[in-house]
This record gives C-alpha cells, structure tokens and sequence, in this order.
C-alpha cells in the first residue's frame, strides 16, 4: 500500500548506504549500515532530488546507498524520529506529540509520555543482539531527563549525542529556545562544555567517523545514526558561496520556480 503524504513540516533525508563487496559473499555477509538523518531540510534541497544548491557528498550517498521515497513523516520532529528507529506507530512509541507542544488533556496519556517507553525496541537495539556494532552521534531528542531514556540506554553503545530538540550549532551552545537547557552526553553523561571551535556538522561527522574506524578491524559489521542539525546554519565560507550562486541564477532560479 502506498502511504501519500499531505503535510510535511520537517522534512529527513533518509539514506541507508551499505558496504559493497566485491564477490557473492555480500549477500550472505551482514551489512555495514549508515543511517544519516538531515534536520530542517526540504525533500527537494538536495542535488539528486533537483535543488539548486550544491550538494555532491550527499548525492554520492544517495546514489550509492537507498533512497526512502515514501516514508511516512509526522507533522513534528520526534515523533518521526520515533517511528524511524523503532518501526512502529509514534503514538504507540511514546511519542504521540511532542513534549514542547503537548497539551493538558494528553499529559498522563499512555503513549504521550515523552519518551521512547517500554513497549518498544531500536533498530540499535535488534542489531546490537545481532552481532553489530551501534554508534550515535547527533540530534536524539527522545528523552534526557532519565538516563535510561538517553540513546546509551537505548541499544548504542558508542554515543556523543545533543539530547534536546536543538541548539547553537557552534561551542558557545545556546539555547534554542529561552529558558530550556540544551545537554550533549558522550556515553549518557552529561558534558560541561564542548571543544573549542566546536562546529556540529564537523563535529558530528568527526565522532561517527572515529567510532568506525576504532573497531573496523574486528570482523562485526556497524550501525551507525548520523543525525545532523546543521542545515539552519552553516560555516560562513560556505554561505559566501551560497548565496554568490544564488545571486547570480537568481532570477533564472525565480522563473522556473513561478513555472512549475
């Protein structure tokens, strides 16, 4: 059955991009899976779906990798989040809102708790009882205020994590919204501070890339959950050529935008 999508207001760039091998043994061999997910972006941002901006590192990915053209997203971040690592219904997740928006006849509700509850698994969790290695680095935003809601507690055991719904990409880590606190864990404990010159997208990739490498050697295959928060703001060199691209197909740009 076809699932059509009405409304989408975040929109995920989902990519599984699975190591390939070079003899019949890939398909009886347990895949390395990488499982990035892009916060913030439109489905149409991106080179391979037709954007403007330039995007080749991503479209390698797609390329290469599988594209999700009918996965069903909700209206709001989390509980999508909890639909793609759980494969289940949000609100049967614990997600059938988000907690910043949740209204008083839901509070208490089963499946409004906030949280992944305990009536469903990760994909980090199945894969980990299968052998694989589980990493995460990037936005989890399902669950903080009980360790035992954090993405160490939920099946991966390699994790630098930013625990709410979003915060300054950059090291100063303000907040998102005033008055509510933005935490980064590294293994579910709560960090003091970030690294000077602390960028997100860079950070975030660094981190993946370093739990990769640090156990490829020892024959288990890897999950591993990207998920950045990064498309909001970018590195200033990167906008300078941005928006020169955009200046100069401008107007071009316009046109076809008012034809289609």
């Amino acid at each position: 059955m076809l699932i059509h999508i009405k409304y989408i207001v975040l929109s995920y760039l989902l990519l599984f991009f699975s190591c390939k091998e070079q003899d019949q043994s890939r398909f009886t061999e347990k895949p390395n899976v990488l499982l990035i997910v892009v916060d913030d972006a439109a489905y149409s941002d991106f080179g391979f779906f037709g954007g403007e901006i330039s995007t080749p590192n991503i479209d390698n990915l797609a390329y290469e990798g599988i594209q999700f053209y009918q996965f069903n997203v909700t209206p709001n971040c989390a509980p999508t989040r909890a639909s793609l690592l759980t494969g289940m219904d949000h609100h049967l997740t614990g997600f059938g809102t988000m907690p910043e928006v949740i209204t008083p006849n839901q509070v208490g509700k089963p499946g409004y708790e906030g949280y992944l509850n305990s009536s469903v698994v990760t994909l980090a969790e199945v894969l980990k009882g299968n052998g694989y290695h589980t990493y995460m680095t990037g936005k989890w935003h399902l669950g903080f205020k009980d360790p035992l809601t954090r993405p160490s507690a939920k099946g991966f055991e390699e994790t630098f994590v930013l625990l709410s719904g979003g915060a300054s990409h950059w090291e100063d880590n303000n907040h998102l919204i005033p008055g509510k606190p933005s935490f980064y864990t590294t293994n579910g404990q709560i960090l003091d501070s970030l690294p000077k010159g602390f960028y997100s997208t860079k950070n975030y990739t660094n981190s993946i890339i370093g739990n990769i490498n640090k156990n490829k050697d020892d024959g288990k295959p890897y999950f591993a959950y990207l998920s950045y928060t990064a498309p909001c703001t970018s590195p200033k060199s990167t906008l300078i050529n941005i928006k020169a691209n955009m200046i100069r197909d401008g107007m071009h740009l316009r046109q076809r935008g008012l034809k289609n």
